[in-house]
């Protein structure tokens, strides 16, 4: 017999809140001011939650969010992850949510631009898979931010690195992305489908491609040359 806030009925909650939570980051990232072409993931993250909050209260969706949850008691023999940002129901249990995790892509530079592709698989992908992350849900979001704005190249870029890992990724091979199941005609976005060890259940991880603009400053990064004057001052002044 099942009752008003079972286990089953909290997950359901959380596979219904999928489709909002997804429109509403998306309108978050169309109204945020332009990043720089270099920002820094943390930063950039962390400002992105705070409009999200605001977005949030404006709409009164049924979830609080946060940044840089732990989950305390992820799967056995993985360590703790830091996850970017949360959105968790008003459920009496700490691991119903709904973690979007946050990377950087296409990433401009002095030398060129750095795809990032790799850490976008290795250390977010997989950390669903594994379940540092989203251990008893079903759903789980990447959000990568393309900061040359080549949304294309980013997607493109991302599944040849999931194909290529596809085995450890509980995907079945070719690895490819499928088109979103929740926005079918949103080119920027798309899904990925895991098995996950000790889990019958499907995982899905909903990826969100979003544009920065490829003529976006960049910040200015402080000097080798200012770091050592710096640091001669500081001694100079223990003196």
């Amino acid at each position: 017999m099942t009752h008003v806030g079972s286990p089953a009925e909290w997950l359901n909650l959380i596979d219904s809140q999928v489709p909002a939570i997804l429109a509403l980051v998306i309108e978050t990232w169309e109204a945020m001011p332009v990043p720089a072409a270099n920002s820094k993931e943390d930063p950039l993250s962390e400002s992105f939650c705070r409009l999200l909050r605001q977005s949030r209260n404006r709409c009164d969706l049924p979830f609080r969010i946060d940044s840089q949850m732990v989950e305390l008691d992820p799967a056995a023999g993985e360590d703790q992850g830091r996850m970017d940002i949360v959105f968790s129901p008003a459920v009496p249990r700490e691991n119903i949510y709904f973690c979007l995790e946050c990377k950087r892509i296409n990433v401009r530079s002095g030398g060129g631009v750095r795809p990032y592709f790799v850490e976008y698989v290795r250390f977010g992908m997989l950390r669903f898979v594994r379940r540092q992350y989203s251990n008893v849900v079903r759903h789980g979001g990447m959000l990568a931010f393309v900061l040359n704005g080549d949304v294309p190249a980013a997607i493109t870029g991302v599944e040849a690195n999931i194909r290529a890992l596809c085995q450890d990724l509980g995907i079945v091979s070719p690895g490819a992305f499928q088109a979103s199941s929740v926005r079918p005609t949103d080119a920027r976005l798309r899904e990925t489908h895991h098995q996950r060890a000790q889990n019958p259940a499907s995982f899905i991880i909903h990826h969100l491609f979003l544009a920065g603009d490829p003529h976006a400053p960049m910040l200015l990064e402080p000097s080798t040359d200012s770091v050592v004057t710096g640091k001669k001052r500081r001694r100079s002044a223990r003196k």
